[in-house]
């Protein structure tokens, strides 16, 4: 490894510690960008910190409510310049510069499997597996059906003496392939190893029971065993040993909550939240994590019946449950918005959620209030966020000028490389001067869309309705 890539900072640097608490703090109180930027900065510092990097995980992922598919579907579009970066710098052999990039990938979709695959190839060249074990394994639900990654992660795992894992991860890919022959021999050597492992694991075990015994290798500590120990301790099992130790600790839960999400072990999620509260009833973000992992169960039971329904439209059974369903989300989800900006009133992504929740039930003047008050807490996106979700409200109370008013306000403080906001905004900004009358304008933001995206929504057939309109005048 080439010693200029290390960081000058030392592990436990004072300036990393006080930048990562003030993003702990901030975590806690739901102000997640600030809490991103001090956790940032703290890896700045101190780069290859495993809890730095997964507190900023996890961070980032509540920003999405903790769902990947509430990460924009021009996420990937977004992502692939910031990898083509990356992959630069790989070239040159730069990978302190790899490991830096690949988090700004990660911060627009952090379950991408392609930016921590190169987040965890410039770990393990930097010379730490235990974090590259970690950048494979976070994303390993999104990457189990790909069958180059199972392959680059069993790799990563062999390096990290994760024998069991790699050896999962062959077999994955030997049922994705089951003519992979490449597959087989690892899954040999690698039972091997962790064969070679455990013995050498209980050995160390009985010279460190019998300190008596004569022999020429000292006898290990307790501390190291209990090190060696951990590397064969599957995160489950130390996490769900964290919690026995120390049932007043927030994180344990947390993250073997997210664990069991991750895997599509829902209940086992719920119960482990559900003991986190009763333990921690006054913790705000296991109160959070609990109620989101609610609401995603019944997003999931909604899309279920929508695509039972889509089978089977006349079922009146099907529609009564959907409805029932979708009243209980809306039920749910204006309550835990009230309670978030009762605890924190100036809180302006709380405000914008409550906002959204009060618009999709039809309440538009409560929500347009919500979005106001948004617009005078917030950064600067969330404020070009409070104007655009304002507009919609005011289209849907039949007040066009000030849904002009407002967009014209967003598409001001958009990102110019924000491309799904910029469509979104002109799109929007045609159709109410389409309803005005103002038919010159409308065609002028239709035509800035199609520029970009002749197949946005319906604007094709809206720029041929008004040439055939200025035809027919």
């Amino acid at each position: 490894m080439v010693e200029s890539q290390r960081s000058s900072a030392r592990p436990g640097d004072p300036r990393a510690e006080l930048l990562f608490e003030r993003g702990k703090q901030a975590a806690l109180s739901s102000n997640l960008d600030y809490a991103v930027q001090m956790v940032r900065e703290a890896l700045k510092l101190d780069p290859f910190n495993l809890l730095y990097r997964q507190t900023l995980r996890g961070i980032v992922r509540r920003k999405f409510d903790n769902d990947p598919h509430r990460v924009g579907k021009l996420a990937g579009a977004r992502v692939q310049p910031i990898r083509l970066r990356a992959r630069a710098e790989r070239t040159r052999g730069h990978w302190d510069r790899v490991l830096e990039i690949s988090e700004d990938a990660l911060q627009i979709n952090p379950w991408d499997v392609g930016a921590s695959r190169d987040a965890a190839e410039a770990a393990d060249h930097l010379g730490h597996p235990e974090l590259a074990v970690w950048l494979v394994e976070s994303v390993f639900a999104q990457g189990e059906s790909d069958v180059d990654f199972l392959r680059f992660a069993a790799q990563i795992l062999e390096r990290g003496k994760q024998f069991q894992k790699a050896i999962a991860c062959w077999e994955r890919v030997r049922k994705l392939n089951p003519h992979d022959e490449l597959a087989k021999r690892q899954i040999n050597a690698l039972s091997a190893s962790a064969t070679i492992l455990k013995a050498g694991l209980e050995e160390a075990a009985q010279r460190s029971e019998s300190p008596s015994q004569k022999t020429d290798i000292p006898p290990i500590s307790a501390e190291a065993l209990a090190d060696l120990k951990a590397v064969t301790e599957p995160p489950e099992v130390r996490l769900q040993r964290e919690i026995r130790e120390d049932p007043k600790l927030a994180g344990p839960y947390l993250e073997l909550s997210e664990l069991y999400i991750q895997s599509k072990r829902f209940d086992e999620a719920e119960k482990v939240l559900a003991a986190a509260r009763k333990a921690l009833p006054d913790d705000e973000v296991v109160r959070s994590a609990y109620a989101e992992l609610q609401m995603n169960r019944l997003r999931r039971a909604i899309s279920h019946w929508e695509k039972q329904l889509a089978l089977d439209p006349d079922n009146p059974e099907i529609s009564e449950k959907l409805a029932r369903l979708r009243e209980k989300l809306d039920a749910y989800e204006l309550h835990e918005c009230r309670h978030r900006v009762k605890v924190e009133p100036a809180n302006a992504r709380y405000r914008l959620e409550l906002g959204r929740c009060l618009a999709r039930q039809g309440r538009h003047d409560d929500a347009i209030a919500e979005f106001q008050q948004a617009r005078s807490l917030g950064s600067a996106d969330e404020k070009r966020l409070s104007f655009e979700l304002a507009g919609l409200s005011f289209e849907a109370k039949g007040l066009p000028k000030l849904a002009e008013r407002s967009y014209q306000d967003a598409l001001k403080l958009a990102d110019p490389d924000d491309l799904a906001t910029q469509l979104n905004l002109h799109y929007r900004l045609g159709r109410v001067a389409e309803s005005l009358g103002n038919l010159a304008v409308a065609e002028e933001h239709y035509n800035e869309v199609a520029a970009n995206d002749y197949t946005y929504q319906d604007v094709a057939e809206r720029l041929r309705a008004l040439n055939e309109r200025r035809a027919v005048q």
